[in-house]
């Protein structure tokens, strides 16, 4: 039985890819900034472009200095920049650094939308013109500059799987995933499912349910998972017998838990299963 509970990748992609190309057309004239860009994300920050209209400045010149708000938290965080061009639009981005995000913002997260307002000033020249920009964007039409299971991979880190012998119908394993969380806060996780893939099939499904990833330091997340050895001769023929290893990939999501509603990020490692 398949425990991963959100759909799977491709068809995940495709969906957001119509949802945001509608989403940008139809609301393309409706004010100031028509997208939010997401990216890139390091542990330090993330940066936040606002993606702006044709209309919306004279030219796209000049620097930015104000405060970039969240969900309207209360409190936003100062910002200041360039306006530049990409691909041939004009975009406000700002680097927003991880500690400048109080426990406050993830109390009034959203999984369905992303709400980003700028209030300050853009300066060109002598001139200077004060601006207050707010869209709300549905999490589908967020633009990402690289897949969400890229950026995961940077703060979390899955070990190789090892297994005792084959002559049972299946065993449990632990697959371990080592996450470092960037903010200063906990974060409660409902559960984490995996499925460890060889060659495409799915030979061993996990999940681990209820537990905490520490404010900016490592957790070790450690996932039994069941073994299914008829499905994983199936997948590896003779080469996990005379090689002893064999390379697979671990898959899944967790789903944190928010005041407003939960989250889902994708898991996907490529890991080595040996035969002690």
């Amino acid at each position: 039985m398949n425990t991963l509970e959100p759909p799977n990748i491709f068809t995940q992609l495709i969906s957001t890819v119509l949802i945001a190309t509608l989403w940008i057309a139809s609301n393309a004239w409706a004010g100031p900034v028509m997208a939010i860009r997401v990216g890139p994300i390091n542990a330090a920050r993330a940066d936040i472009g606002m993606v702006l209209t044709d209309g919306a400045v004279k030219k796209c010149a000049g620097s930015y200095r104000g405060v970039m708000q969240f969900f309207e938290a209360p409190h936003g965080v100062n910002v200041s920049g360039l306006l530049k061009t990409n691909a041939g639009v004009c975009e406000l981005t700002a680097s927003v650094p991880w500690a400048d995000l109080s426990e406050k913002f993830i109390q009034l997260t959203r999984s369905d939308v992303l709400q980003v307002r700028f209030r300050g000033e853009l300066v060109d020249g002598q001139t200077v013109t004060k601006v207050n920009w707010m869209l709300p964007v549905p999490k589908a039409a967020v633009l990402l500059t690289e897949p969400m299971k890229n950026t995961v991979q940077r703060f979390a880190k899955a070990t190789d799987v090892q297994l005792g012998g084959l002559d049972l119908k299946s065993s449990t394993v632990n697959a371990d995933i080592t996450v470092q969380s960037p903010l200063v806060f906990d974060l409660r996780v409902l559960h984490a499912t995996c499925e460890l893939e060889i060659h495409g099939k799915v030979v061993a499904t996990g999940i681990k349910e209820n537990f905490i990833l520490a404010a900016k330091r490592k957790t070790l997340l450690r996932i039994p998972i069941t073994l299914n050895h008829k499905a994983l001769l199936s997948a590896t023929g003779s080469v996990l017998t005379q090689m002893g290893k064999v390379e697979g990939k671990l898959v899944g999501w967790v789903r944190v838990k928010l005041p407003g509603s939960d989250v889902d990020l994708p898991l996907e490692f490529p890991i080595k299963l040996t035969l002690l």
